[in-house]
């Protein structure tokens, strides 16, 4: 398996792993609500919810991907090349509720990107993110992500985001 972590002096070991029957369930229950921990919903308040995602990967071709910081199940995210806009997306990035406020969004977001690259060599990645999720669109645009006047219309209207590649990795030297 390959690591992709934060740099940083803190304690966080974020990586990427195969969502398998091992952690499967705990995927399926982790929340990025509290008062979504009795329901089982398609969507959740600001993402759809993992079991959705999970579907979507397996019906789409999109690479489902659980994330840890160091042993303990964090998030979840899905990513790949939506075969009908040509774009490489990340259609999916969800934190449980108990992470967020953390100093979890850039890093986590930060490996998923870095495994995009590293798996599609894509030169830009897209997302969509819920219009009044501000947390969010701050984590996006501190990675590098900028608003391409799109929106995506799902169940709320979704602007949509890119981040150009060439861009991203200056800000890493």
């Amino acid at each position: 398996m390959k690591y992709y972590k934060k740099e940083s002096e803190n304690d966080m070991n974020i990586h990427l792993a195969e969502v398998n029957e091992d952690n499967f369930w705990q995927i399926v229950n982790l929340k990025s609500d509290p008062d979504q921990e009795k329901q089982i919903q398609i969507f959740e308040r600001w993402v759809g919810s993992n079991t959705f995602f999970l579907a979507a990967s397996q019906v789409y071709g999109f690479t489902p991907r659980a994330i840890y910081d160091g042993e303990r199940l964090i998030g979840f995210a899905s990513h790949g090349l939506n075969k009908e806009t040509g774009r490489y997306e990340l259609i999916s990035i969800m934190l449980g509720h108990a992470f967020q406020g953390k100093g979890y969004g850039v890093p986590i977001l930060k490996a998923i990107v870095n495994e995009m690259i590293d798996l599609y060599y894509c030169k830009e990645i897209y997302l969509s993110v819920i219009y009044n999720n501000e947390a969010a669109k701050r984590i996006y645009e501190k990675v590098g992500f900028k608003p391409t006047g799109e929106v995506e219309q799902g169940h709320h209207p979704e602007p949509v985001y890119r981040l150009i590649i060439t861009e991203y990795q200056k800000t890493l030297k």
